[in-house]
């Protein structure tokens, strides 16, 4: 089988993706697969050991994936191994914003990030990127006319962002299926570069062969397949995923009072293989959207679900706390 697709030129994604399938029905060869009854209580000490070791450690010693906003850190505990956490928004709310700060706030706390981005080009994440560390807006930047006290804000941010003990590799992958972003994964990984990763957006992932064949175009079962392919990457490789994902047309359009996260596109895979779906919402104002963000935490295996308040200054790419939450 193996020849035939090789001389049928497939996909090597494709070939990839059928051989680890095949193993994993034959079963066997993974050692770490069972747990005994007596082991289970040995994890049990060992993981309680490593919580007591690292809060003996100075916080800015902590590598922890926890979050860059109090009223998060108030519902959410960090994400540990494994684990698969989703932000969903309608167009134009700020996803994409919160997955930058969420990045580059792991990446300052010791972690190695991968930050996979299916959409935005190399160019306008750096623009965004500078505009939130120097609060210069992306078109001064591109205007040509930048004062000789922008220059130096703009110079201030390299040795302060390479100071930081860990970092962002990032991926630009249009056009790619997620049998190609995980082989790229798992290869960043095995390098010992990748720590966890954050993937913007879903629904951007191409089609490959294999699921054109399987599920044709029925959308909503390529993208469950997509969410089942990085469950089983992050499981696997203990590493855990944050992905940003698109809102249905009927999450679109009822109200932040009624939503949840049912609204999500093929909201049924994501919501079941997801530890954590934190939902976004910006009011309409004229032309524009509230600068006041609502966020629900509407589904949470690692504490409370529970609604809140920040404040985003999109023209800067940033957000910030303005009330606690509300459990």
């Amino acid at each position: 089988e193996i020849l035939r697709r090789c001389m049928a030129e497939d996909d090597p994604g494709d070939i990839r993706h059928w051989l680890a399938d095949t193993l994993n029905r034959m079963g066997g060869g993974d050692e770490n697969a069972v747990m005994t009854w007596p082991e289970s209580f040995d994890l049990v000490d060992t993981m309680l050991k490593q919580y007591e070791e690292t809060a003996a450690m100075p916080e800015g010693e902590r590598r922890l994936l926890s979050w860059p906003w109090s009223s998060w850190n108030n519902l959410i505990d960090p994400l540990e191994d494994g684990m698969l956490g989703v932000i969903t928004a309608p167009d134009g709310q700020g996803k994409t914003i919160y997955a930058e700060s969420i990045s580059e706030y792991w990446a300052a706390h010791k972690n190695r990030v991968v930050f996979v981005h299916y959409e935005l080009s190399r160019k306008l994440m750096m623009l965004r990127r500078t505009a939130r560390h120097t609060s210069i807006t992306t078109r001064d930047l591109k205007s040509g006319h930048l004062t000789q006290e922008q220059m130096q804000r703009i110079a201030s941010v390299r040795p302060r962002l390479l100071a930081w003990d860990g970092c962002i590799t990032y991926v630009h992958t249009p056009g790619w299926s997620m049998e190609r972003t995980t082989a790229e994964l798992e290869k960043l990984h095995n390098e010992g570069q990748c720590d966890v990763v954050v993937l913007d957006y879903l629904e951007k992932a191409s089609a490959s062969r294999r699921q054109l064949q399987m599920f044709g175009s029925n959308t909503y079962q390529r993208e469950a397949d997509n969410v089942e392919q990085l469950k089983i990457f992050s499981e696997s490789t203990s590493v855990p995923v944050l992905m940003v994902a698109q809102m249905s047309k009927v999450g679109k359009q009822t109200g932040f009072d009624a939503v949840d996260r049912s609204g999500m596109r093929g909201a049924g895979e994501k919501s079941d293989k997801a530890n954590l779906v934190v939902l976004l919402k910006r009011e309409r104002i004229g032309e524009g959207y509230s600068n006041e963000v609502e966020v629900l935490v509407d589904k949470n295996t690692m504490g409370a679900t529970g609604t809140f308040k920040q404040i985003m200054q999109p023209e800067f790419y940033r957000v910030g706390d303005i009330a606690k939450a509300r459990l």
